[in-house]
């Protein structure tokens, strides 16, 4: 059996850049080499395509726009590059993950593949299955799809075709045309993550286009408990690896690939301060140095834990800090104030950790006063790097209902309308009418003035020489580091 794992292309299309590497997709390679399949191949697209690396993710709309006239432009090179790929390597089946971003794409992958071999099974799984599995087992070139976490499922399907059998209508987390009833089913959960093999980083098509630092991506625990409105997180329980695991990997990642700087990209990376006490405290007894960063909540960390995190390397933080304004925090969910997000950030700042903001804008229920009381919030609180989200709305969370009840966006769309629709306007009933408080008009004026000046404080000598500072150690060890970003800070200025 031969195995091609695809992540479809986006940022090929737009030219910006990308980070890190499939984890799930080099996860089930993992698995498949565990089932001793004779060839196994992670493509992502995006990594072996050459890439501008641009940085201007504000425009979202202009990048969108060139995204979806290129996936339904059936003779762009990157879907030649695709249509090549499939015949070097001849798969029997290819799975395909999808976002919601990226679903579009997905759905022309999933066609690319059928076209040129009608008998090759193609099944598609990802966090899109889990938002809208009905709509994607509809797509006629899909022969299944996977909701929920995919590794017990994908041994499934490679032992069920392995024995000869095509039916995979018994395998647990499994969707097929013919029981689509499955969809409603309560996805798949591993919660012994100890048992699963560490991502098979070496089946990677074109090693050659993912830098050291690409390699060090992670993921140690699964799972958020907290219920912010805007997160679509179907498992509320966290499952977390063994220390000893996640320092095993950190180990053979840099032995085999020299990485230096790590990425643990965990919802909420200190969600058990004791384990990541006994993390910072192995690597310093075992005098593994490197250098890492985490996302978490702001009300998740504290004095002693960001002065152990810093000492055992951690050089970066992303935080959620949405809103300047305490009404929409609570609208959010997030059950932080103002004032929490002040001392929680003055943490960082007294300790010199680099850190990100994450700031949230343009909600239905959103006024203009509470996305100012935002930018002016950024402002004083001064983060090192302030990147903006301009709300979408997504099925399964809480504003997607509050947004359905006030009749601004429909769950109620084919897999025609992501191909034809921009994605920054899908689920909107009418892409002129965002907000129950505010114009469109005036929403996007308050988008670009808010755009701006996040982009003006990033830009900020102070800031730039931080976010440099936050990777000394990293361009000390890899001077190439150190030259691919200041490439990438010469396009973006």
């Amino acid at each position: 059996m031969r195995i091609l794992l695809i992540a479809p292309p986006v940022n090929s299309f737009t030219g910006l850049l990308k980070r890190g590497y499939p984890l799930g997709l080099c996860l089930l390679a993992a698995i498949a080499k565990q089932e001793r399949v004779e060839s196994v191949r992670v493509y992502d697209v995006d990594k072996c395509h050459s890439q501008t690396h641009g940085l201007n993710f504000t425009d979202q709309r202009s990048n969108m726009a060139v995204y979806l006239e290129s996936i339904n432009n059936s003779h762009h090179k990157i879907w030649r590059e695709v249509r090549s790929k499939l015949e070097d390597y001849k798969p029997d089946l290819v799975g395909i993950t999808s976002m919601t971003i990226d679903y579009a794409s997905a759905l022309r992958v999933a066609e690319i593949v059928k076209k040129w071999n009608p008998y090759c099974l193609v099944i598609m799984g990802g966090a899109q299955a889990m938002v809208m599995p009905r709509v994607m087992i509809d797509w006629p070139y899909n022969d299944a799809i996977v909701r929920g976490d995919g590794e017990e499922a994908f041994r499934g399907i490679i032992r069920k075709l392995g024995a000869g059998s095509t039916s995979l209508d018994d395998i647990p987390g499994v969707i097929t045309r013919e029981f689509p009833n499955k969809c409603y089913e309560a996805p798949l959960e591993i919660h012994d993550l100890d048992n699963l093999p560490f991502p098979d980083r070496s089946s990677l098509v074109g090693p050659e286009n993912y830098s050291p630092e690409d390699m060090g991506l992670m993921l140690t625990s699964r799972g958020c408990p907290f219920r912010c409105s805007y997160c679509s997180n179907f498992s509320k329980k966290t499952s977390f690896r063994s220390v000893d695991g996640v320092i095993d990997e950190i180990q053979q990642t840099r032995k085999t690939y020299g990485t230096f700087q790590f990425m643990f990209k965990d919802d909420s990376f200190t969600l058990n301060k004791k384990r990541v006490l006994n993390f910072c405290e192995s690597m310093q007894k075992k005098n593994i140095r490197i250098v890492w960063e985490s996302t978490t909540r702001l009300d998740l960390i504290d004095d002693n834990l960001v002065r152990a995190m810093k000492s055992a390397g951690c050089n970066r933080v992303g935080v959620g800090v949405e809103s300047g304004d305490d009404e929409m925090l609570n609208t959010l969910n997030k059950k932080l104030t103002k004032d929490q997000i002040r001392k929680s950030t003055g943490v960082l700042d007294r300790h010199n950790l680099f850190w990100t903001g994450y700031f949230m804008m343009g909600l239905p229920m959103e006024t203009e006063r509470q996305m100012f009381a935002t930018l002016a919030f950024m402002k004083e609180l001064m983060p090192p790097y302030a990147a903006l989200g301009i709300y979408k709305p997504y099925p399964g969370t809480r504003l997607f209902e509050f947004a359905e009840q006030a009749g601004l966006v429909t769950k109620d769309v084919g897999n025609d309308h992501f191909l034809t629709t921009n994605p920054v306007d899908y689920f909107m009933k009418d892409p002129k009418r965002r907000s129950k408080v505010i114009s469109a008009e005036r929403l996007e004026a308050v988008v670009a003035i808010m755009e701006s000046e996040f982009d003006r404080s990033n830009k900020r000598l102070r800031n730039v020489l931080r976010r440099a500072l936050s990777r000394r150690s990293l361009y000390i060890r890899q001077p190439k580091s150190l030259i691919t970003d200041a490439i990438r800070f010469v396009k973006w200025r």
